[in-house]
């Protein structure tokens, strides 16, 4: 396996981003952003990108039908940034748009980026320099910092380094942030992109695939950030995620014994519906969640708001009861001269 762009083409050169944007060769990284109902937060996404040390990319939007007034501030922005390319269509599900997306990148590497998250500047530098000092890598993420809905940090997600780790990681349902993620799209295409009937784990089940054609790895850099939302689809669907993650891992084990599964030979895949579909648990979780990454990083005053956040949704739990006393007592104490 080749890899035959220049690293040189990554430098420094955020003073002059049309040259790259109208050279004659491909860019180096196709930044692949699916987009829907996200406008308060897209503008910041977007910056992100166009902030990159490495000035050698395009960004690829596909704008999934939205009806919040991110289709005009796209619009907006894609007007004056000449390295953004956007589609703009009616509602197809993010499947769809990601192999979309897939199909209209340029760049023999592509980078994942959510639309509510945000990018650190030199994360396109550091993963296309892995690349090219490794022909053998398939896909590359790295370390996560997670946010707010308002961006105040949580915690730190760190994942293993190496392949075998993150293999095992995956078999749990992790070992990689896939908005981390740049791979190489020719070996996306050919393992065969994401998959239906998968509503969430799409992102795993395409991982899965590349870690059994070439080596995977994670930077320890924090090179994203995570914004988690009480209401966002992995807490809306999340009482479903064990079926879901059972599916991909059936469909893993099926590849290792068979060298093919059911999708692969175009067979069905159903996922039961579960019955334990409990919003309020979700999101006091959530917000239990952060509280407790606040408390943390001493903001007592947010790990108050977040933890009578979930005892509203669940006032019946002693558990929630202490955490905000206890955060509200922490809060009152760092107000005292």
């Amino acid at each position: 396996m080749t890899f035959t762009s220049d690293p040189a083409r990554c430098a420094l050169d955020a003073a002059n981003p049309q040259s790259v944007a109208l050279g004659s060769q491909p860019p180096r990284v196709s930044v692949l952003m699916p987009v829907f109902n996200t406008v308060s937060y897209l503008h910041d996404a977007i910056q992100s990108i166009q902030r990159q040390s490495c000035n050698d990319f395009e960004l690829v939007v596909i704008d999934d039908g939205s009806n919040d007034g991110s289709s005009e501030l796209l619009k907006a922005m894609a007007a004056v940034e000449p390295r953004m390319k956007l589609s703009q269509r009616e509602n197809r599900g993010l499947i769809a748009t990601r192999n979309e997306l897939l199909q209209l990148a340029q760049a023999d590497l592509v980078a994942w980026m959510d639309s509510d998250d945000l990018s650190a500047p030199e994360r396109l530098q550091l993963q296309t320099a892995a690349f090219a000092a490794d022909d053998r890598l398939v896909c590359l993420g790295g370390s996560a910092q997670r946010i707010d809905p308002e961006g105040h940090p949580l915690n730190i997600e760190h994942h293993p380094v190496l392949h075998d780790d993150i293999v095992a990681g995956q078999l749990i349902g992790g070992g990689m942030r896939f908005g981390t993620t740049m791979m190489r799209r020719d070996v996306a295409l050919r393992v065969g992109g994401f998959r239906e009937p998968f509503q969430i784990g799409e992102d795993l089940d395409l991982l899965f695939r590349l870690s059994e054609v070439g080596k995977m790895a994670n930077l320890t850099a924090v090179i994203y950030s995570y914004r988690q939302h009480a209401f966002s689809t992995f807490v809306g669907l999340s009482a479903q995620w064990l079926n879901y993650r059972a599916a991909i891992l059936a469909l893993a084990k099926e590849r290792r014994e068979v060298g093919s599964d059911r999708l692969q030979r175009g067979e069905a895949v159903s996922i039961e519906p579960t019955n334990q579909f409990n919003p309020a648990s979700l999101v006091a979780y959530a917000y239990e969640d952060w509280a407790r990454h606040a408390m943390s990083n001493r903001n007592f005053e947010r790990a108050w708001r977040y933890a009578m956040a979930a005892l509203r949704a669940k006032p019946f739990s002693p558990r929630l009861w202490k955490l905000s006393l206890h955060s509200g007592l922490r809060m009152w104490r760092s107000r005292q001269p």
